[in-house]
């Protein structure tokens, strides 16, 4: 099942690679509105987000036999899951408030990469791609920070970060090259 369709979508892909290399200003359109629209939705829950944040440490007793593996740079055995109540309290509504703003959403079966990932379609799409595609994946990768942690880096995997997506050969698969990120946001 695995190569099914390998060589259509290594063509198809390779194809629109190419459009979206030579049309790259549609690509940072799309990625400036997605940001928008991200801003606007998350603000637009933001009361409901912070009580479902903060309800994690009213249900304490619930999951304090049960804490998450230790994490980060010599930790101290204070571990708090944070980074588990954002990914659910914000990652856990996006789908539905992405519908709220009148988005199609369709889940997918990537078993690697950021905490939600959407096959979205959407008008607005299309103006951004100029009609190329009204669709899109959306990777959204949610980091939530401790007292002790540094507000102003944020450590990702390497499966959490976009990249230069080379396809050079149908057998071995899609790779990003190692890229430097950059703060872009500031909020």
């Amino acid at each position: 099942m695995f190569n099914e369709h390998r060589a259509e979508l290594f063509k198809n892909y390779n194809n629109a690679r190419e459009h979206f290399i030579t049309h790259h200003k549609q690509l940072t359109a799309l990625e400036n509105y997605f940001s928008d629209v991200l801003r606007t939705v998350v603000s637009s829950s933001l009361s409901d987000i912070v009580n479902d944040y903060n309800e994690a440490s009213c249900l304490y007793p619930f999951w304090q036999n049960y804490p998450p593996d230790e994490r980060g740079r010599q930790p101290r055995g204070d571990q708090y899951p944070w980074i588990e109540v954002g990914e659910h309290t914000i990652g856990g509504k996006l789908p539905r408030l992405l519908e709220k703003f009148g988005f199609a959403i369709r889940d997918t079966g990537l078993p690697t990469g950021p905490d939600n990932r959407f096959v979205l379609r959407h008008r607005d799409i299309g103006k951004c791609l100029e009609n190329y595609t009204d669709s899109a994946w959306l990777f959204v990768d949610i980091k939530s920070v401790g007292p002790r942690d540094d507000f102003n880096n944020t450590v990702l995997s390497h499966n959490q970060v976009s990249g230069d997506g080379r396809w050079e050969n149908a057998l071995d698969g899609m790779k990003n090259s190692v890229m430097q990120g950059q703060r872009i946001l500031n909020y």
